[in-house]
């Protein structure tokens, strides 16, 4: 489930399973990035607070329980879209319902969460077969982008802070075109250019940063100029991760990429620190494990 799962394909288009993407979120609202995460069995809500250092297996807190009745999501990520500092979340509901439930001022428990909000129908009222949230205009609110279902058509959707009405995002515009057969999974600033990146991944399992604002940004987020490719490695695919979540776990401002493995276990390929256009693949290193009593989440954000 997630920002990453990909619906029956488009006549004549590649077919690509892509790993569940989704975003990680400071709940506490102490910049800490925590871990959203949704039990597959019982569809509790979980989040794993951010001890505050980066420690390997102990970087993460005991998850506290902050949600229940999450069974029927068929989207689900965290993210700021009131610009508060706090970590909000937003559901794409099987019956193509979209919902924000904003945090209350903190991480506590059952009551963490405000009841959800409906602001609209499918995200818009066309059909995405992905979903991803960054900070497109870098106004500390968090934009979606979407891929338009069964095309290579990606669009951005910018937060208009209307929290909870009609008028929350504004209508899709052009963000980017990729292949029919890559899935873009996320956004995140790779490359360290102050911008977010596309990370997309392509059908051999290889993951790109696709630097679309090389050419500068507009103020309503859109690229100002051509995008540039940069390719960061294999392995990414479905075959090897169940999820991968897009955080910061060490606290250097740089992007990190949290993996899930098929049998249970959570690694983390931090960023280096440094972007190399001509050794894009050496800015990820290699995992080290988090732990392995994670399988039983289907969605970590």
């Amino acid at each position: 489930m997630g920002g990453a799962v990909v619906p029956e394909a488009a006549a004549g288009a590649v077919e690509v399973v892509a790993p569940p993407v989704h975003r990680s979120g400071s709940f506490a609202g102490n910049g800490r990035l925590d871990l959203l995460a949704r039990d597959a069995a019982t569809a509790e809500l979980f989040v794993f607070p951010h001890r505050g250092v980066w420690d390997g297996a102990k970087t993460f807190g005991e998850p506290v329980k902050v949600g229940e009745g999450f069974d029927n999501v068929l989207w689900l990520g965290a993210g700021d879209f009131t610009g508060n500092g706090y970590a909000d979340v937003v559901v794409i509901s099987t019956d193509e319902q979209a919902l924000v439930y904003l945090n209350q001022g903190g991480l506590n428990g059952m009551d963490t969460f405000a009841a959800p909000l409906r602001f609209g129908g499918k995200l818009p009222e066309v059909t995405y077969d992905t979903i991803a949230l960054g900070d497109l205009t870098g106004d500390g609110r968090a934009d979606i982008i979407g891929r338009l279902q069964g095309t290579g058509e990606v669009h951005r959707i910018i937060n208009r802070s209307a929290a909870g009405g009609q008028e929350m995002f504004a209508p899709p515009a052009p963000f980017a075109v990729l292949d029919p057969s890559d899935i873009p999974v996320g956004l995140a600033d790779v490359t360290a250019s102050g911008y977010e990146d596309l990370l997309v991944l392509h059908a051999g399992g290889e993951l790109s940063a696709l630097e679309v604002y090389a050419g500068g940004r507009g103020e309503d987020g859109e690229p100002a100029g051509g995008a540039v490719s940069h390719r960061l490695g294999g392995g990414w695919g479905f075959e090897t991760n169940r999820v991968i979540t897009l955080t910061d776990i060490d606290g250097d401002g740089h992007p990190d990429l949290l993996c899930l493995l098929h049998d249970g276990t959570l690694v983390v390929h931090r960023h280096s620190g440094a972007f190399d256009a001509g050794a894009p693949a050496a800015t990820f290193l290699p995992p080290v494990p988090l732990g392995d009593g994670f399988g039983r989440f289907d969605i970590i954000s």
